[in-house]
């Protein structure tokens, strides 16, 4: 896995080897930025299951200035910071914490965070991507134009539109 283009292309990022993460694929996330902007700004990140933190570290290299990668499992984690260790990247870049997605979130309203782009990529068996995206607008951790980016299975729920979501 690399990192695509900015400031760190064609870095190659750690992995963890096996099933517990499911990385998403070059073509895949190319795509992924092609769509919601190929540069950014001074934006924040938020990834609640970072796996290997190759979205936000994608992110940042192209230009987003802060981003938090939540992750639960232990390995996966010290693969996240080992990819941040790689790419030099301070604390003040990038914020791991190893944690459950709902301490995660619970982490970063007590810091008053919001974020311009948000990566929901959690395993396949969870099926909590409208649980998210509800938590997400309801603690008020997203800003009135921010892009969330879900990755779920092909047969499960597909996010709902409301009011506030589209």
């Amino acid at each position: 896995m690399r990192i695509i283009t900015g400031k760190f292309k064609s870095r190659k990022l750690n992995t963890l080897p096996g099933p517990t993460t499911r990385p998403m694929t070059d073509r895949m996330k190319e795509s992924v930025f092609n769509i919601i902007g190929p540069y950014f700004q001074g934006e924040t990140v938020l990834d609640l299951f970072g796996g290997s933190g190759a979205l936000s570290f994608e992110a940042i290299s192209r230009g987003a200035s802060f981003a938090v990668i939540v992750e639960k499992d232990y390995k996966a984690y010290q693969i996240i910071q080992s990819n941040q260790k790689l790419l030099e990247l301070t604390r003040e870049e990038v914020l791991t914490l190893h944690m459950d997605y709902r301490d995660g979130i619970k982490y970063v309203k007590s810091k008053d965070m919001q974020f311009d782009l948000v990566f929901l990529d959690p395993p396949y068996r969870m099926h909590i991507i409208n649980e998210l995206l509800e938590t997400l607008l309801k603690e008020n951790l997203v800003k009135k134009n921010t892009y969330i980016i879900c990755h779920y299975e092909k047969n499960s729920h597909t996010p709902q539109e409301t009011d506030s979501l589209k």
